[in-house]
């Protein structure tokens, strides 16, 4: 028999999606599985129509004593969530005052971990990218409670206008035919000069127009835009100097995707091989014009991705971090 203690650190429609999931056998052996909530009635009645389901109500004045009882008790496991719902910041800690002797982590985009303090760094960097899972509109509230009113089931793809307009409108025909997203709605963020905005305002393809005044309130609007968590992002790599700030802008937004167009049409999702054969094409390119040798532009080309990886260096630690885990794995295996 293993004994549960699920902590509502998550909706409650989560909660009990992920009690119904053990209490079928499907996560852990003989389980019984215990719920921690909020001392909220109708949350409590939600948990309770749960079948074998042990529901302890958090009260305020007796929280000591709960944490006190639980702790006794000596679970078997923990299960928490970390899905990035600020709402349930004192479940969470109070989860940690348990003092269990194992805690699992649900992080809601499908992942689940046991809570060390390598596995806690790995989550700030992934949460920090992603911070709510796809799936959290769908589970944020009770059945009788509405629904967001601006959730949309298809794709949303955040079009970031890093070349001159031409070249965006070319773009939207080439995510026509053949069509690269299912049933995608596109947002396009622009600079809001009213030629610029005259250009997309009402085309056919395009859902929404966002304007932005360059680098002003760059701020706001990542945290914005990060908060809607776009499952692409689209951006443009034209060779035009002018639209550097927002092409770095556009890989910060945490979307799942990166679509990158060049100034021929062609189009490639953002991954580090493909990456890097760009970047070969393109010094392959410039060394072939003949205005200066091959290893001048190859070694500019190199000072100035190794400035930028200083300026903007989160994804190169990311990298760096898997390495230094690889080799660390490695180095223990050979001893």
């Amino acid at each position: 028999m293993t004994r549960i203690l699920l902590v509502e650190t998550a909706s409650p429609k989560r909660v009990r999606r992920k009690a119904e999931a053990i209490l079928a056998g499907m996560l852990y052996p003989e389980p019984r599985v215990s719920i921690l909530c909020a001392a909220n009635p109708k949350t409590v009645r939600y948990f309770q129509e749960i079948p074998g389901i042990e529901v302890i109500a958090f009260e305020r004045s007796k929280r000591r004593a709960i944490v006190q009882q639980l702790r006794n008790r000596q679970f078997d496991i923990a299960c928490v969530f970390w899905t990035g719902e600020r709402r349930y910041r004192r479940m969470k800690l109070a989860a940690l005052r348990l003092g269990q002797r194992s805690t699992d982590v649900d992080i809601g985009d499908g992942g689940c971990f046991r809570l060390t303090w390598k596995a806690i760094i790995r989550h700030a960097l992934f949460r920090w990218r992603h911070q709510l899972p796809t799936d959290h509109w769908q589970l944020v509230s009770l059945p009788d409670e509405p629904v967001k009113a601006d959730f949309y089931d298809g794709e949303r793809i955040l079009i970031v206008q890093s070349a001159d307009p031409p070249y965006v409108l070319r773009a939207l025909e080439r995510l026509k035919s053949p069509p690269l997203f299912r049933n995608p709605r596109y947002i396009l963020f622009c600079r809001n000069r009213p030629e610029v905005v005259r250009r997309f305002s009402g085309h056919p393809m395009i859902h929404q127009v966002r304007t932005h005044a360059e680098i002003r309130d760059s701020w706001r609007h990542l945290r914005e835009l990060r908060r809607e968590r776009f499952d692409a992002v689209v951006v443009f790599f034209t060779g035009d100097p002018s639209y550097w700030k927002i092409k770095y802008f556009a890989f910060a937004l945490g979307a799942r995707h990166k679509l990158i167009f060049n100034e021929n049409n062609d189009c490639l999702f953002f991954s580090l091989g493909e990456w890097l054969a760009l970047l070969a094409h393109r010094m392959g390119e410039r060394s072939r014009s003949g205005i200066q040798p091959r290893w001048t532009f190859q070694a500019r080309i190199l000072t100035t991705w190794m400035l930028k990886l200083a300026l903007f260096p989160l994804r190169f630690i990311w990298l760096l971090l898997v390495w230094l885990r690889l080799r660390s794995s490695g180095w223990r295996a050979a001893s």
